[in-house]
């Protein structure tokens, strides 16, 4: 059991280390989706509003080397025009010298700008734990990740003095509902490129779920475990035999697992023309990229009839907005259905944003990876320094 603290804390004159996950998208210098930083908000509120001051620490991108286009820097001005007094901190070690500000942030350089994040070394922990009195994490985002500022900085403050943040408390509410007690009938709607980061979760959700409903691409794979042609569609071939299992697994528990009629494919690459074509005769030279409107109908059809929905499925590309029409359909029938909606994933995320009636949606989570591993029962080694011994 995991219990946020932080509400009992007294923080006048002290520093509050708030790991946050500020991995927005950034498109020419600009962020084009703030949903992120919108949801750190109540933690960081909360500790100003009891006069705290807060040294906020983010990574942002996946950073080679110091890149200034993955500074932190391009934070600040979301954050003024939000009300916060906020300081960018290139050398963190000089915090200690300085006179703590109630209600003022330091927002510090991308963690990712400094190798010993990711090696996971403890003198790094050592060095950013001296710029606080307290350490909170809110990056539900990273908490299956073993960055140092999540794993091995948290040990470095006493127990009474280390705590997760709103959203984090949050988001397990919402999740461990949907792993423990969904109320039924309860459908998963899974698609994607990366197969091998959902066959756990298939795996667990078979004995949840009333139905599965396989999407692209993670369909192909299975599609070809049963010899159907899927043209030059996405396949995975070492998973196919795992592929296989899930399907008799499902099968055995008397589980539809439902793909798709039709497809949205492109020809010959995915840049090529677009059609629509019958889920039994993908051309040899067709790549599927979405569904068609008849899978469409027959999913929304589905969705009527369920008490939970969970979604991880990201069709299309931003580049070609009209292939990703169906998705935001299907996200569209959700926030219009009176079941209990939760979505999941950067991209399914993104795609929600672009739907009509997205504030409908229950629940959007800040964090694809984690709450798929989270919801497949998976340890969350960001969590393990708040386990309740």
């Amino acid at each position: 059991m995991i219990h946020q603290k932080l509400s009992s804390w007294h923080m006048l004159n002290k520093r509050i280390f708030v790991r946050a996950d500020l991995n927005v998208p950034i498109s020419q210098g600009n962020i084009t989706n703030d949903f992120r930083l919108q949801s750190i908000m109540p933690t960081l509120d909360f500790i100003i509003e009891h006069k705290g001051s807060i040294v906020l620490a983010t990574h942002l991108g996946r950073p080679k080397n110091k890149n200034p286009e993955f500074s932190t820097k391009i934070l600040i001005p979301w954050f003024e025009k939000h009300g916060y007094t906020i300081r960018f901190i290139e050398d963190f070690t000089k915090i200690t010298s300085e006179k703590i500000v109630p209600k003022e942030i330091l927002l510090l350089e991308n963690l990712r700008f400094f190798p010993e994040e990711k090696n996971g070394d403890p003198l790094f922990a050592k060095q950013l734990a001296h710029t606080a009195q307290y350490y909170v994490n809110d990056a539900f985002g990273v908490l299956h990740e073993y960055d140092c500022s999540v794993t091995l900085l948290p040990y470095e403050f006493p127990e009474n003095k280390r705590s997760i943040g709103f959203l984090i408390e949050k988001e397990l509410s919402v999740l461990a509902q949907l792993k423990e007690h969904p109320q039924q009938p309860f459908i998963a709607i899974l698609g994607g490129e990366k197969i091998k980061d959902k066959i756990p979760l298939m795996k667990h959700l078979l004995s949840k779920v009333e139905s599965l409903i396989i999407c692209p691409a993670l369909c192909f794979s299975f599609l070809a475990a049963r010899k159907q042609t899927v043209g030059k569609s996405l396949v995975d071939t070492t998973m196919i035999p795992t592929c296989k299992e899930i399907m008799l697994q499902a099968e055995n528990s008397n589980i539809p697992c439902i793909f798709p009629v039709d497809y949205q494919v492109a020809y010959n690459s995915i840049d090529g023309p677009l059609d629509i074509v019958d889920g039994q005769k993908i051309p040899d030279n067709a790549i599927g990229i979405s569904v068609g409107p008849k899978t469409v109908a027959n999913i929304t059809e589905i969705i009527n009839h369920a008490k939970t929905i969970f979604l991880n499925c990201a069709m299309g590309f931003s580049e070609r907005p009209e292939t990703q029409e169906s998705t935001i359909a299907i996200i569209n029938a959700m926030a219009q259905s009176s079941a209990i909606t939760i979505i999941a994933g950067g991209d399914s995320v993104d795609s929600a944003f672009h739907a009509k009636y997205y504030s409908q949606i229950d629940h959007l989570s800040t964090g694809g990876g984690a709450a798929l591993a989270y919801l497949s029962d998976t340890v969350l080694p960001g969590l393990n320094p708040f386990e309740e011994k």
